[in-house]
């Protein structure tokens, strides 16, 4: 288990480097490498996993907007 006064290391899923963790994880929160900036979500702790952050791009889309373009071939 990883407390306050331990350290986490993770490998960066794009460049390999390092990924050092001084605090205590929690799952969900993110973590950001220092050599390439790519950011990743904590997805376990025990032990620390990282994964590329999952971003929902149709959240807070309804299907009021949706416009049907096939209709005008009707």
């Amino acid at each position: 288990m990883v407390t306050k006064s331990m350290k986490a290391v993770v490998e960066c899923l794009y460049c390999g480097e390092d990924i050092q963790i001084y605090t205590n994880p929690k799952s969900g929160s993110f973590v950001t490498c220092n050599k390439c900036s790519s950011q990743f979500e904590i997805i376990d702790i025990e032990p620390v996993m990282i994964d590329w952050p999952y971003y929902d791009d149709d959240y807070g889309d309804d299907d009021d907007s949706y416009y049907d373009y096939d209709s005008d071939y009707d």
